[in-house]
């Protein structure tokens, strides 16, 4: 998703300009910090939690409290926080911990073999949106869909945590492998409605592409199948309005029946935002060598332009 801008106006030596200052000293001081800076300027990926381990997890959470840099050194949740928080602003805190605090992995959308990637971006939008943390893809087009600039995904790609697979059975066992009970999305005289599922046990459901719908395989391997309810004279949705109704209805059942959505618990919800805190430093970084360039120029002047959802220090 590219990045959005917009011009904000710095009236000196009014409050704007003071911003810029405080931004450009906050700059300098974190490049100043190793744990920032070497966090800020060195690749590093959050580590997967094996499937072994996943099936006995209440929460299927997938990611474990480690944290490696290209160079091979490892970080810890607490130090990544500790070094990315203050590159975000207190906004943009509150956000991330209100959104940590609604996410559960415990219901995983899987589809499969979409055409539009429009489709796929609007189904990442409604899962985030809904506090779902994870979609997988079967033969989707990834590189067309990471290529595209996806305006249905309203950027909600950046916080899920998509994964790629080639084949129905590869994603589907190892869903099964790590306790999910997996259900298709198929109309057949066994499918029961999506009322009637059991939403509290971690539940992963497949939404099959708009031409064909989930395939035989995909159908032959789940545990179930399921049907949205209809009454009109047609006798299907778009597939990322069925999804959106699917996530719906496993959240109202989850918060009627549990009296909770999310189920991480503390921990594995400071890891999340630390995963968090590394997706939104990306731009960051520009931003941070932007500010310090500005401030050596002594271009605090009438106008700038600052990246809307870089959270950085405007």
């Amino acid at each position: 998703m590219p990045s959005k801008f917009f011009a904000a106006t710095f009236l000196i030596p009014q409050i704007g300009s003071a911003r810029l200052l405080n931004a450009c000293a906050g700059a300098r001081r974190l490049q100043s910090s190793t744990a920032s800076r070497t966090l800020c300027f060195a690749p590093i990926r959050a580590t997967r939690q094996p499937s072994e381990i996943l099936r006995d997890s209440t929460s299927k959470f997938p990611f474990v409290d480690t944290f490696k840099l290209s160079s091979g050194e490892l970080y810890r949740s607490a130090e990544v926080i500790t070094g990315l928080a203050p590159l975000a602003t207190s906004k943009r805190l509150a956000t991330l911990a209100k959104v940590v605090d609604g996410r559960s992995f415990s219901i995983l959308p899987i589809v499969e073999g979409l055409h539009d990637m429009g489709n796929l971006g609007a189904i990442c939008r409604s899962a985030d949106a809904l506090g779902l943390g994870a979609v997988h893809c079967i033969n989707a087009e990834s590189q067309r869909y990471r290529a595209r600039k996806q305006r249905n995904s309203a950027g909600a790609e950046k916080w899920m945590d998509i994964r790629m697979w080639d084949s129905p059975a590869s994603c589907i066992q190892t869903a099964q492998a790590a306790g999910y009970h997996v259900v298709a999305t198929h109309f057949d005289p066994d499918a029961v409605s999506i009322h009637d599922i059991d939403w509290t046990q971690p539940t992963a459901v497949i939404l099959g592409n708009e031409r064909e719908g989930v395939s035989a395989e995909a159908i032959k391997l789940a545990n179930s199948t399921a049907y949205i309810p209809m009454s009109g004279f047609v006798s299907s949705f778009n597939v990322s309005v069925a999804a959106a109704l699917v996530f719906y209805e496993a959240r109202r059942a989850r918060l009627e029946r549990l009296g909770h959505h999310c189920d991480l618990s503390q921990h594995e919800k400071q890891i999340l935002t630390a995963v968090m805190l590394l997706r939104h430093q990306g731009r960051t970084t520009q931003h941070i060598e932007e500010l310090l360039e500005r401030s050596q120029e002594g271009s605090l002047t009438a106008a700038s332009r600052v990246p809307r959802d870089a959270g950085g220090f405007v």
